[in-house]
């Protein structure tokens, strides 16, 4: 078993990404693969391209601004078992700091036609299935890329009013595949300062606390 991890990125990375990088348990087979390219969807497209010509079973997705579990790669190979395609949960580097995990995803002909919801809560109590994610921490079979390369002539180039990942996302469902999360999978998001599920909650409580006092 083979697996690509995929890092997009300039020419640096956070520490923090890099310790828990380094920190991590792998699984099987494993080659890392970086590119250095301004456009995102560009550089995850190149990585693909690496990807199936490597002949890897699977692919990784990390941005090099997260910061992750040593246990992630293990417990997304668990969570993968019969299914396609697994993210774990980060989120938004800015306030609110919602979860980069997306409920509906709808796409039209214009930028103001595209229809999304994001989660604020969700099932904490196993995988659960969703239209959408940002590619933080995500792992997927090979055969997704390759699909979706093949059925839309491209991979990651952004669908009008969405981005890269929901993009591909979406592209992904059109063939048939569906999107898991692991609620139990809590990745670190690196901003001024480490974004988790506890920063969104405090800011939350806050706001909602801020606007119980302006109601009184």
């Amino acid at each position: 078993m083979k697996t690509i991890i995929a890092i997009p990125c300039m020419d640096m990375v956070h520490t923090e990404f890099v310790r828990s990088l380094v920190g991590m348990r792998y699984v099987g087979e494993v080659q890392f693969c970086f590119t250095e390219c301004s456009l995102i969807y560009q550089a995850r497209t190149a990585l693909c391209k690496m990807a199936m010509d490597a002949g890897a079973d699977y692919v990784l997705w990390l941005d090099s601004d997260m910061v992750l579990q040593p246990d992630l790669m293990e417990r997304l190979m668990e969570d993968i078992q019969g299914k396609d395609m697994v993210t774990a949960v980060y989120h938004a580097r800015r306030p609110p700091f919602r979860p980069v995990i997306w409920k509906t995803i709808k796409t039209g002909l214009l930028p103001t036609d595209a229809q999304v919801e994001q989660y604020d809560d969700y099932p904490e109590d196993g995988l659960f299935e969703i239209e959408g994610c940002g590619f933080g921490a995500v792992l997927m079979k090979t055969g997704v890329i390759r699909d979706v390369a093949e059925t839309f002539h491209q991979t990651f180039a952004p669908v009008t009013g969405l981005g890269e990942d929901l993009s591909f996302c979406v592209r992904a469902r059109s063939c048939g595949y569906k999107i898991w999360c692991d609620p139990a999978l809590q990745i670190g998001h690196k901003g001024s300062m480490i974004i988790n599920q506890d920063t969104f909650r405090a800011f939350r409580q806050r706001t909602e606390k801020r606007g119980e006092n302006d109601a009184d």
